[in-house]
């Protein structure tokens, strides 16, 4: 067996001393070992895209992509390793249930980055439109924000603007009616007509004369007005350049723009499952190939060696029992054995005090009766 093979095995989680027993799965778990090592490839590229979208960092990226990819390599390969082929096809369903859950899940992990990188010119893109709109909310919000202040302005400067207007009209009617008057081609249609040629030539004075008020009182005005909208057109151009008109180039922005282009485009959403298909059959496979393969001689062995295992800690621990069980009897009865014979000594020593106190007793000159009187017999 070349390096390659022992490294694919290696990859599988099979324990190579069992496996050397059973030549016949050399084929197959070099086959899952394949697999996995694949599949902690893909994942390590995937991770290094999306990092690099965070970080911006090839040093960076290439550091956790590493890391990440051996995480789910050796994550993948304690998935397939801890399987174990039963007799019973429901129990190893159960069995592979939460592992099956844990692969599709690393599957969409590995995918979703991947997608990214693939439809990478169509979001951004799709990009360019969402920064178009943002930038336009935010202009909107912008206009709304000074909008009722240009109102009042631009309603006064109308106004002024109207009342200088009316008076300007006013005085051109009145002074081409003059001047008709004076060459003959309006009112009377006599030239330079007295009485009713210095009546309009009063009037257009007259009109000329307002119009003069007018400017003189309007006109500073709709220069201030005037004035003060171009400052409020200043102060919301200075807004306009301190806005954030950051690019959205993050993770979460690319995520979004794949987002809004799947529901949109059926051909990207369409391409998208596919994608994600693959990788969840690609992470899955090591396990599918566990649950349909036949009980090899590998699992045969392996389980053969687990059950002499066991049977030995069994032995081990029931031969530890019984000598803590024999101990504890041994000492319980020596515990006992050694309280009887002190209760014994005990009432040995009591009973030759009783009869030490009684012939003091016997010896003594009073009577029995007076000593009871004296509560004295045990007076020691």
């Amino acid at each position: 067996m070349n390096r390659l093979s022992s490294f694919f095995i290696f990859c599988s989680g099979a324990v190579n001393s069992v496996l050397r027993r059973c030549p016949t799965d050399y084929i197959k778990y070099q086959g899952i070992g394949a697999t996995i090592l694949f599949t902690g490839i893909f994942s390590a590229i995937s991770a290094g895209y999306a990092l690099y979208t965070v970080f911006q960092s090839y040093v960076a990226s290439l550091f956790f992509a590493t890391l990440w990819g051996m995480m789910i390599f050796n994550l993948d390969r304690y998935i397939v390793s801890g399987m174990r082929k039963k007799d019973n096809f429901f129990k190893e369903m159960a069995m592979a249930a939460p592992r099956v859950v844990l692969a599709i899940f690393i599957g969409i992990v590995i995918a979703t980055p991947l997608e990214l990188k693939l439809f990478e010119s169509e979001i951004n893109a799709e990009i360019g439109m969402m920064q178009q709109e943002t930038y336009k909310k935010q202009d909107d919000l912008l206009n709304k924000r000074y909008e009722a202040e240009v109102k009042v302005v631009n309603d006064e400067i109308i106004l002024l603007r109207n009342k200088l207007n009316k008076s300007d009209t006013e005085r051109t009617i009145r002074t081409s009616e003059a001047l008709a008057e004076a060459d003959g081609t309006g009112g009377s249609k006599i030239r330079a007509m007295g009485n009713i040629y210095r009546a309009k030539a009063k009037a257009a004075e007259k009109a000329e004369q307002d119009y003069q008020m007018a400017y003189t009182e309007f006109n500073p005005k709709l220069d201030e007005q005037v004035a003060k909208l171009k400052a409020i057109e200043e102060r919301k151009s200075a807004d306009l350049k301190n806005l954030n008109r950051a690019a959205l180039t993050g993770f979460a922005s690319r995520l979004k723009a794949l987002q809004r282009l799947t529901s949109t485009e059926e051909a990207i959403k369409l391409a998208g499952f596919f994608i994600t298909l693959l990788f969840l059959i690609i992470e899955c496979s090591p396990i599918l190939v566990k649950l349909i393969s036949e009980r090899s001689p590998y699992d045969q062995r392996l389980d053969t060696l687990e059950t002499e295992y066991h049977l030995a800690n069994l032995k081990n621990t029931t031969i530890s029992k019984l000598a803590t069980d024999s101990q504890l009897t041994f000492e319980n009865k020596t515990a006992g054995f050694r309280v009887s014979e002190m209760i014994n000594a005990e009432n040995e020593i009591f009973a030759h005090a009783l009869r030490e106190e009684k012939e003091q007793l016997m010896g003594k000159k009073e009577g029995w009766f007076a000593l009871l009187r004296k509560r004295r017999i045990f007076d020691f």
